[in-house]
């Protein structure tokens, strides 16, 4: 039986729509390990040696004794799952902590909660979810909103095809998501974005488009049956457009519960990279999203 290992940031406001989306997606067995971090009210962000009298001191006491709070709140919602759980309390800077602590827990998956943010709000606002996707060795759960579908999840898998993709849907497999109902598989690419400069190559362009979607729609039918010989229920998209616009548009078309796509690497170029299909599922859109690092 695969073990999911998952951490989960436990914060005083978001924590439960990622628990309640962590609980619907029912792996067939994890362990989860609720961290609640307790960060400094000072600029160097230290955490100085005061008399307990001291009113930083009482600060933190009062913040720490609310963490605690939350960290027990969040024992009690996945109490009657099949999760087995653990607490921790730590301080430091939030991001940092949750890495630090999926490392150490040689985690699959960091969970966290998130509001809304809207594209000029990611960009020039810092979040703990933007540092963690850029970050971390780990897969990325940002949970926005509540699932809409109450008789099992319904995801959009976004692929590619590369072999990085693929390897992505390996992982997806192996973690046996069992609440995931049904599956579609998305492709986008811009074909129809690509000018001609006449009309004779654009009849070479359109013969070559075609064939595109032809071998695209060949992978997908490929991998949707692999899909349903593991019990999930599965439709194939292929849509001319660029990632992100396409993306958009099939989760809405959906109603889609979850995203799920691949990331490459992690540290300063993939933070360099504003412009990324993950980045902005995760920082700038609307959805939940599981970004699954192979």
């Amino acid at each position: 039986m695969s073990m999911v290992q998952i951490v989960a940031g436990i914060d005083t406001q978001y924590f439960p729509t990622a628990l309640r989306l962590l609980d619907q997606l029912r792996f067939e067995s994890a362990e989860v390990k609720l961290v609640h971090v307790l960060e400094s009210v000072l600029s160097d962000r230290g955490f100085p040696e005061l008399e307990p009298d001291h009113p930083i001191s009482q600060i933190l006491a009062t913040r720490k004794e609310l963490g605690q709070t939350m960290l027990s709140e969040a024992s009690e919602m996945l109490q009657g799952t099949n999760y087995r759980c653990k607490e921790d309390l730590i301080k430091g800077i939030p991001a940092q902590v949750l890495i630090e602590a999926a490392d150490e827990e040689k985690a699959d998956i960091i969970a966290v909660g998130s509001a809304q943010k809207g594209k000029w709000e990611s960009l020039f606002f810092g979040s703990v979810t933007k540092a963690l996707t850029a970050e971390s060795r780990q897969s990325i759960l940002v949970a926005k909103s509540e699932p809409k579908d109450k008789e099992g999840l319904s995801v959009v898998f976004a692929t590619d095809h590369s072999p990085y993709c693929n390897g992505c849907l390996e992982k997806f497999l192996y973690w046996k998501p069992r609440g995931v109902r049904r599956i579609t598989l998305l492709t986008a690419y811009p074909y129809d974005e690509t000018p001609a400069i006449s009309d004779a190559e654009e009849t070479g362009l359109a013969a070559i488009r075609e064939e595109g979607r032809a071998e695209i729609r060949r992978k997908n039918a490929e991998i949707c049956q692999r899909l349903r010989d593991e019990g999930y229920e599965c439709e194939s998209r292929v849509v001319d457009s660029y990632p992100q616009r396409g993306i958009d548009a099939v989760m809405t078309e959906t109603s889609a519960d979850l995203l799920i796509l691949g990331a490459r690497g992690h540290g300063f170029w993939q933070r360099l990279a504003l412009g990324s299909v993950s980045h902005h599922a995760v920082v700038a859109s609307p959805h939940n999203v599981l970004v699954i690092r192979a």
